[in-house]
């Protein structure tokens, strides 16, 4: 709050201190000490707010009509800081608990001057969200059409992405260290085998051999590597007692990590400042004057255009008919200079003139929506209304949209508008530009980050590891574990593979132990199980799906985890907001925020109804 504020705050004292621009021909210092127009239109702001506030629709129209006239006065069609700064109030005026007097701020501005413009899109969805359950349900039009328009523009669109993937990477990771718990704690002991069985023969004792296991089993952690690391060496050593099932969940699970690289593969895309644009430093409602903005490297005749259009800008026709003229012939964008020049020549009273720019520009650019606008004025001026609605049916086939918004910015009678053609981009215009910081890293380079390469190499390691020692199991008689008593035992040793042979002549065959044996294997069992059920009621209650896998019902239990991993995924990588390029206030949180956290109270209310005692 505070931060906008200081932002509002700059912006009046700019405008405050810069003199405005008169209204007769102003002078050479005249036109570089004129208000710059991004100050002036978020300036306007300020009188908008006294006119909502007020409620009067009359007090409205006057302020807005003061808008107007100074956009015509700077002739832009841009208002971009207009826009952003009323949106900075309607964000405010939410948390201020007046999301209605918001709404109908974002309205007006919506109606007159920018439509679908994605700052005002993400703050309605702010501020429908501040109102409820029933907001959330009011913005998903305007989320449908925010997340189309960050699709459609090019710089937008691989941040978008890359925002709205990251759920993967989290759904991966948790999938992999879900499936890794429940299987140690399922083969927990014959886990600890591997390394208790060679160190006890060596002499050492229970708790030594213990304090060795957790230093191996968290040894990737302590070598300053990701948790995953230590979930991949707790799958690969427990390759060989693995159902079919399980060893089919394992391998898809490690593919599934594979996403964490290919993911990384958009972050130098999602990662780049606004392109470089000779064409947005004329358009777009500049802060300061071009002439301060460093296009001195520009040519002599790109720099004499561009003093043409601030002269147009501040409505010295005269000057800029003039100077327009003198690039007539030498000027390698010709369709543009004539179009300018018929400009002045309209404001100037001139409409003999001006039609002949016109159509001079419009046979060199015979695609020009403004070019095709302007023919229409001439026509319309001059009582031809069928050749006037001709020439706008076919700027329109054009592009439509941009149009409209031309036409929107045109007055209907007497006081119609023209428009000129700004200076476009060209490899050695953007050249000529100013550094827009530090470029972005080639693919190539990203793919050699440790943290890239790391990605790649971990699970690749990890599933030859896996396969390498589930073939090994194959040629000689691994332990396993008894899953009545936990006991480890080699394979060979009993004729049921997952049954010891003490707990198959007790539980199958029923003969051949002593009383005594038979009591204290008995109580080793009910021990056993006993932790067993503790274990897994703790999986219900934290991990839902990891209780089914340390069960054995693999198949169910990867599903239900996989949907808890996705919705973990969805509230945790996709929640955050994220300012887009070229834009001042940040979108909202991820539209898929609500989903998530539906589908993740969905699981957990699922997972602990099995906590209630059935009925036998």
């Amino acid at each position: 709050m505070m931060l906008r504020r200081l932002l509002l705050a700059g912006m009046l004292a700019v405008a405050a201190w810069t003199a405005p621009a008169q209204e007769t021909r102003p002078t050479d210092g005249e036109v570089q000490a004129e208000l710059q127009p991004a100050v002036a239109l978020a300036h306007r702001v300020e009188r908008m707010k006294r006119a909502w506030k007020s409620g009067d629709d009359v007090q409205v129209q006057v302020a807005a009509q003061e808008v107007e006239l100074l956009r015509r006065r700077y002739g832009t069609l841009d208002l971009t800081p207009f826009v952003e700064a009323a949106a900075l109030w309607a964000r405010e005026l939410g948390q201020e608990g007046q999301a209605d007097l918001g709404l109908k701020v974002l309205h007006d501005v919506e109606n007159r001057w920018a439509p679908r413009h994605p700052t005002l899109l993400g703050t309605r969805i702010i501020l429908h969200r501040s109102t409820g359950l029933k907001g959330y349900l009011l913005s998903l039009p305007d989320i449908w059409e925010l997340t189309r328009i960050r699709l459609s523009h090019a710089e937008h669109r691989w941040l978008w992405i890359a925002q709205h993937a990251a759920w993967s990477r989290m759904m991966a990771a948790v999938l992999l260290w879900g499936t890794a718990l429940a299987w140690s704690l399922r083969y927990r002991k014959v886990l600890r085998y591997l390394w208790e069985e060679p160190l006890t023969k060596r002499g050492l004792g229970s708790f030594a051999t213990a304090l060795i296991g957790a230093f191996l089993l968290t040894l990737p952690v302590i070598l300053g590597l990701d948790f995953s690391a230590a979930a991949f060496l707790a799958v690969v050593l427990l390759a060989p007692f693995l159902s079919p099932v399980e060893i089919r969940a394992a391998t898809i699970v490690l593919l599934l990590q594979f996403i964490h690289p290919l993911v990384g593969l958009l972050d130098p895309l999602a990662t780049q400042s606004p392109a470089a644009s000779v064409e947005a430093l004329q358009l777009q409602p500049q802060a300061k004057p071009l002439s301060a903005s460093g296009l001195s490297r520009l040519p002599a005749g790109d720099q004499s255009f561009l003093r043409g259009w601030q002269l147009l800008s501040a409505r010295d026709w005269r000057g800029s008919e003039a100077l327009f003229d003198s690039l007539e012939a030498t000027h390698p964008d010709r369709g543009q200079v004539l179009n300018n020049r018929g400009v002045a020549r309209f404001q100037l009273g001139n409409l003999e003139g001006a039609e002949q720019d016109f159509n001079a520009a419009h046979r060199v650019l015979p695609q020009s929506p403004e070019v095709l606008i302007n023919q229409s004025v001439i026509a319309f001026r001059r009582l031809d209304s069928s050749l006037g609605l001709a020439k706008q049916d076919e700027a329109r086939r054009i592009a439509p949209e941009h149009v409209n918004a031309l036409m929107a910015a045109n007055q209907a009678g007497s006081d119609q508008r023209t428009f000129p053609l700004p200076l476009p981009d060209s490899p050695a215009r953007l050249k000529a530009l100013p550094s827009q910081g530090a470029p972005r890293p080639s693919l190539e380079a990203h793919l050699k980050t440790p943290a890239m390469l790391a990605g790649i190499l971990l699970p690749l390691i990890a599933l030859v590891a896996f396969h390498l020692r589930l073939r090994r199991s194959f040629s000689k008689a691994h332990p396993t574990q008894c899953m009545r008593c936990g006991d480890p035992f080699h394979t060979t040793d009993s004729p049921e593979p997952s049954t010891c042979s003490r707990c198959h002549h007790l539980f199958v065959l029923k003969d051949g132990l002593h009383g005594e044996n038979r009591r204290r294997k008995v109580e080793d069992v009910g021990a056993f199980q006993a932790v067993q059920r503790r274990i897994h009621k703790v999986l219900l209650v934290i991990l839902p799906g990891a209780d089914l896998c340390f069960l054995g019902r693999t198949r169910s239990g990867v599903i239900e985890l996989a949907a808890l991993a996705l919705a973990l995924g969805v509230v945790v990588a996709t929640g955050r907001t994220v300012r887009y390029p070229g834009e001042l206030l940040p979108d909202p949180a991820s539209t898929w925020l609500p989903v998530g956290l539906v589908l993740l109270g969905i699981l957990y209310l699922r997972s602990w109804l099995k906590l209630l005692p059935r009925r036998s």
